[in-house]
């Protein structure tokens, strides 16, 4: 795990396209009984992930060991989450989206952790 940026962006990109196909799937249905983890999905795995990518492109993040720990919460726990609320709304197990909902914010944490550790240096020109 040597490019963390790609590795985001990656994930990102395959995770947006599970949430659209999710949403095509409940439009073509009609059934929007999980919208809720639909949207959980699609904000937490593909909008943060792809931000997560950006941060570290940005602040020329490649190796960082806190940031590949940060990644291994936020990708399962993006998925587990998402599916979780599914499994939840469905059954009323809360089990999973539970676990989900504890990696993303461990790897919410970390991430403040690292923008505080590594800021951006952003050169604007002045």
């Amino acid at each position: 795990m040597n490019n963390l940026p790609r590795i985001c962006w990656t994930s990102s990109a395959v995770i947006g396209l599970a949430g659209m196909l999710w949403g095509l799937q409940m439009a073509i249905t009609g059934d929007h009984s999980h919208l809720a983890a639909h949207a959980h999905l699609n904000l937490l795995g593909w909008v943060s992930l792809a931000l997560y990518g950006t941060y570290y492109h940005l602040a020329g993040i490649t190796r960082l060991t806190l940031a590949r720990l940060q990644m291994l919460f936020a990708i399962p726990g993006s998925v587990i989450m998402g599916i979780g609320i599914a499994v939840a709304h469905q059954t009323g197990a809360e089990e999973m989206a539970k676990i989900g909902s504890l990696l993303v914010i461990i790897s919410g944490a970390l991430f403040v952790a690292i923008t505080f550790t590594r800021p951006l240096r952003i050169n604007n020109g002045g």
